[in-house]
């Protein structure tokens, strides 16, 4: 009784953390577009593919591929028509 009582306490242990891992990762914000755009800029930059001579980037190199992936999101967003709002 006892060994199965500590198996599902375990259980439910390993279960709580999963799903803090998974809900941790799920709230990082990166959306589909934005990792295209990274890559874009990263393509655009020279900064990809990316080797152990590459990465992790400079201080500098960061800075410019944060840059540069903020202006490619601002112009897919410029070029995306909004939906008419009901009113």
């Amino acid at each position: 009784m006892k060994k199965n009582l500590l198996a599902a306490i375990a259980l439910v242990g390993l279960s709580v953390a999963a799903g803090a891992a998974f809900a941790a990762d799920q709230s990082s914000g990166a959306t589909r577009e934005h990792v295209r755009a990274e890559l874009q800029a990263a393509r655009e930059l020279g900064l990809s593919p990316v080797t152990e001579f590459n990465f992790p980037y400079t201080y500098e190199q960061s800075v410019q591929l944060q840059k540069r992936t903020a202006e490619i999101e601002a112009a897919q967003h410029a070029a995306v028509p909004q939906a008419p709002t009901a009113n």
